[in-house]
């Protein structure tokens, strides 16, 4: 399976379609926007030793965010790019989960954030990077700073997620449509919900 970074957007395409990562039909993001392509990141992540070798093309621009104390991901899809980044980086490696009650982010299982500490937030793949922002106010609530945010693919066409810079393994738009603007064609077909967080 190919390892080397892609350096556009058609290469991006490319290398997922030879993972089978790329899903056409319609599809409710986490965002609660509509998309008739869905990035099924479980089908790279399966593959930990090539997903490594991507992670390690980026280390340089990881570092280059400065100090990096704890890698921060949210669960479930981030946990396993969390832990590579965090091998690759040497740095504590922890994750958030989801309240059953709230549907908020919050850390569990003894993890903790100390002041002073600089996190990396880390996901798979980022669409507005809404899942990120929700972490940052419990990182700052703890006398933390985010570092910045590494996902393995960022589609949100934007390179920060609020005021934080984005590192990423590759870069790809696919269409995206607001609840009140899916387009005919699309909304004539059935609408899945793919991921874990719920859509308010």
């Amino acid at each position: 399976m190919r390892t080397e970074l892609p350096t556009s957007s058609d290469e991006t395409i490319a290398l997922l379609k030879e993972y089978g990562a790329v899903e056409e039909g319609h599809f409710l993001l986490a965002s609660g926007n509509h998309s008739n392509f869905y990035v099924k990141k479980g089908k790279l992540v399966q593959h930990p030793w090539e997903l490594q070798r991507m992670i390690e093309q980026r280390v340089e621009a990881m570092r280059a965010l400065g100090r990096i104390d704890v890698v921060l991901s949210p669960a479930m899809g981030g946990v396993p790019v969390g832990q590579q980044v965090g091998l690759a980086l040497h740095a504590r490696t922890i994750y958030a989960e989801r309240d059953a009650a709230t549907n908020a982010l919050e850390l569990k299982r003894g993890f903790e954030i100390r002041a002073g500490e600089r996190l990396l937030l880390v996901e798979d793949v980022i669409t507005t990077g809404g899942t990120l922002l929700e972490l940052t106010d419990f990182i700052e609530s703890r006398g933390g700073e985010v570092a910045g945010v590494f996902v393995v693919v960022n589609r949100s066409g934007k390179a920060t997620v609020g005021d934080y810079p984005v590192v990423s393994c590759m870069e790809v738009q696919f269409p995206v449509y607001a609840p009140d603007a899916v387009p005919d064609w699309l909304a004539a077909i059935p609408a899945v919900r793919p991921g874990t967080k719920r859509v308010e």
